[in-house]
This record gives C-alpha cells, structure tokens and sequence, in this order.
C-alpha cells in the first residue's frame, strides 16, 4: 500500500515537473562552425543574432586570414579577421572585427541560413523601433549598457534585445579605435555606427561600393537569419 502511494506521488511529480518544463521558454541558439554559440532575439518580423560574429571560416570550412600585424592587414586582399588590439580576452565580449573581403566572398561567413544584414533590413528595423520611440540607439543597445563608456540609459529602455556592442575598428593601417565608446557593423554593401554620445543611427559610414579604401577596414558583424 505505502509502496503503491508512493509510485503514484512519484508519477504526479514527474507530470507536475515536465508540464512546466513545457510551458518554459526556450531560448533559441546557433552555433558556428568554430562552436561558437549565439542567441537570437525576434524584432518585429526579424530574428537577429545577439552577440558579435566570432567565426574563423567560412561555411565550407575555408579559413580566413587571421591578420595580426598591422602590415598584413594593411595589404591584404583576402578575407581576413583581427581582434582588437591583438587582445583575445576581447574576443568573448565584442567578437571579431572583419575585412570587406570576408564579407564579400561567396563561400559565405554568415552560418547557413543567415546573412549579412542589407540596408533594407536596417529600414525595416529602424521602422519597428520608431513605433516605439526616435532614440534608435538606445534601443539597440545592450541591457544596463555595461560594455559601453556612457551608461545613459536603464535597463527598461533597451526594448529590443538587439544588444549592439561598441566593438570599435581597425583603419585601413591596422590600428584600432573607439572600442566601448562607438560599433561599426557591415552591412551587405556598406555598413552602420552606433555613437555613445548620439541618439542616432549613422548608415553608408564605410560605403565599399564607391570608396575601396574601407574594404580594408576591420567592422563587427551582426547576422539576420534569412526569411
């Protein structure tokens, strides 16, 4: 009798129990092929990456460049990677910073069913986030700010869960700039800054199509996933 009632308060706890693991939500991630793993966060019709991309290759498995002189990088004509400063510690937080070549290239750095963001994709979620207030740069940035130099805003006004991080740049020389303070994010044809002191969104910053002096430029990238 004892042995029976406790089989069936054993039962009952285990329904309990994965009933509410079933109403828990899941987050959802995508790992790269460096196992490299980011989350993802629904925006209006939109699912973005939340962290900085990290990977070193491509999606056949080719390897980018890891461009750690400054001359290297400087003349270099393939996909290539830094981190900033050379620091690795940086690497966990801000992720990589790539070239216009490893953009570009159609081996793809983007995981498999991602892509690098269009400007078309930037209008879109400028719209989404204008239904909620003009600050578009706070609204894309992360929660309580801590990565950045200014924490101007609090935890309740980053709706979106975009999480940009100031990751800053490396010029066309190999030198960087304006890590914790500014993020620079390529696009498909050009890229985007975010300014810690601005309440503005900056796109066509590095416009490659016209200008072949930034595809030496080192930028974050933040991938969408394809529709």
């Amino acid at each position: 009798m004892i042995v029976n009632t406790i089989k069936r308060i054993l039962v009952c706890a285990w329904l309990i129990a994965t009933f509410f693991a079933s109403c828990t939500p899941k987050e959802d991630t995508i790992t790269d092929l460096d196992g490299n793993v980011y989350h993802t966060v629904k925006i209006g019709k939109q699912t973005w990456m939340v962290e900085n991309l990290k990977t070193t290759q491509f999606n056949n498995g080719d390897k980018l460049a890891n461009a750690t002189q400054a001359i290297a990088w400087q003349h270099s004509q393939l996909p290539a990677f830094s981190v900033y400063n050379n620091d690795t510690s940086i690497k966990k937080d801000y992720g990589l910073l790539y070239n216009w070549y490893a953009i570009n290239d159609q081996r793809g750095l983007a995981p498999n069913g991602w892509r690098i963001p269009t400007e078309n994709d930037i209008k879109e979620l400028q719209q989404f986030i204008e239904m909620n207030s003009q600050k578009k740069r706070w609204y894309l940035k992360e929660p309580n700010n801590k990565h950045w130099l200014t924490a101007d805003l609090q935890a309740n006004d980053t709706i979106t869960g975009f999480s940009a991080l100031p990751g800053g740049y490396q010029d066309n020389k190999g030198d960087y700039y304006m890590l914790k303070s500014n993020g620079y994010y390529w696009l498909s044809f050009n890229s985007l800054e975010l300014y810690h002191w601005s309440s503005r969104l900056y796109q066509a910053f590095a416009d490659v199509r016209r200008d072949t002096t930034f595809k030496n430029f080192g930028f974050s990238v933040k991938c969408i996933k394809n529709d």
